[in-house]
């Protein structure tokens, strides 16, 4: 879908590179999380992605289009980096100005779904300048997502919902991804709503690419025993020993689960109980 090669950017003045040479590949219907610390270079690749940035090397191609070579090869691109609308104009009409710009106005009904889901369906009819930085976030997602794009790059989308609308977007970008195969890049420092949303992670640090993995498909629990000892008997595709520590998936069937508590209260070795909090962490605490 998305193929990125070799991709640098050196910007005038700097005797450095902000992105050094990145190759990464995006898959059809793949959500693939962008994460690194921050001044790590991922608004720099996003931003190449969009073409409000040109590499200094490198090359981007969309459906084996170089995206630099042409104009509108992104018509079919949702995107937030920046918050990007009308301050003067209300949010409505903000909305209804970027479908007739791309020749949409048949999706003019997903306006009102699609506020309703940024929870700015009240707000619509207000102008944008007064807005807190989270609710121009929330605008910036609203115009992003419709148009029914084929493809999602996304700057921390979740800034400004409470739980309840992060949940329904996490939802309904899944939902997009599982059913109308759309691909997403989504780069966010709020961890928990990233591992609950995407499939593999990429990792930017100092400007390179770091690391590349599969996401974990269930979360984990902690169980703290009570004494120290020699408990590699319990290792399993779902079980991980570390020291007096086991991490249980919670995707493990019920008998091994079963099994596994009835050995360790049959035996007194339960200490403590803990949801570890998500995996992206430990790449963070590495880097």
């Amino acid at each position: 879908m998305l193929k990125i090669e070799n991709l640098s950017k050196k910007f005038v003045g700097n005797d450095f590179y902000s992105l050094h040479d990145v190759s990464m590949e995006i898959k059809k219907g793949e959500i693939v999380g962008l994460i690194g610390k921050n001044g790590a270079g991922k608004s720099t690749l996003m931003k190449m992605m969009a073409k409000s940035l040109k590499p200094t090397t490198g090359v981007i191609t969309y459906k084996g289009i170089d995206i630099n070579s042409r104009d509108n090869v992104l018509e079919d691109f949702g995107i937030m980096i920046d918050p990007v609308f009308y301050p003067e104009m209300s949010v409505i009409d903000n909305l209804k100005f970027y479908l007739k710009l791309y020749g949409k106005q048949a999706l003019y009904d997903n306006i009102e779904p699609t506020l309703k889901l940024v929870e700015l369906w009240k707000a619509r009819n207000r102008k944008p300048k007064g807005f807190s930085f989270g609710m121009k976030q929330r605008t910036a997602l609203a115009i992003a997502m419709v148009a029914e794009p084929d493809f999602l790059i996304l700057d921390e989308p979740f800034v400004g919902l409470d739980p309840i609308g992060v949940q329904k977007l996490i939802d309904i970008l899944k939902k997009w991804s599982s059913e109308r195969q759309i691909s997403m890049l989504i780069s966010s420092h709020q961890l928990g709503e990233l591992e609950a949303l995407c499939s593999r992670y990429v990792y930017i640090e100092g400007g390179q690419l770091a690391d590349e993995f599969d996401g974990h498909e269930n979360p984990s629990i902690l169980v703290h025993l009570a004494s120290e000892g020699n408990y590699d008997s319990y290792q399993s595709d779902v079980v991980t020993v570390t020291g007096n520590v086991l991490e249980i998936s919670t995707g493990a069937d019920k008998n091994t689960l079963n099994t596994l508590f009835t050995v360790l209260a049959s035996n007194n070795l339960i200490e403590s109980i803990e949801i570890k909090e998500n995996h992206l962490k430990d790449v963070f605490m590495k880097g």
